[in-house]
């Protein structure tokens, strides 16, 4: 029962295992985004930041068919958090084509 107990506080809880922070180049096309912990230890938290100083900065998130149109924003020098499952993969893409933003993730485990 303890070792349940255990597991459910560590569920709840923000992160106590590890953190890594990637820089990623952003492009025109979907790309997806792989997990950089190397631990073992699952993701509890996953948040991007535009870190890009292109005139537009435009980043978005979501499935692999992301576009400018059906993505989830990443606005230029605000970290925002993704809340999604380590199971569901996360594409990131620029808005402007042949454009490349810099992406900063932080994953929290």
């Amino acid at each position: 029962m303890s070792s349940e107990l255990t597991y459910l506080a560590r569920l709840k809880s923000l992160g106590t295992k590890e953190l890594k922070a990637t820089a990623v180049d952003v492009f025109g096309s979907p790309d997806l985004f792989t997990s950089k912990l190397t631990e073992g230890y699952t993701r509890k938290r996953l948040l991007a930041m535009n870190n890009s100083n292109t005139s537009s900065g435009e980043v978005v998130w979501g499935p692999s068919t992301v576009t400018g149109a059906t993505g989830m924003i990443v606005p230029k020098a605000i970290m925002t958090e993704i809340p999604v499952a380590t199971a569901i993969p996360i594409y990131f893409c620029n808005t402007v084509s042949g454009e490349v933003s810099n992406l900063r993730v932080v994953e929290i485990a």
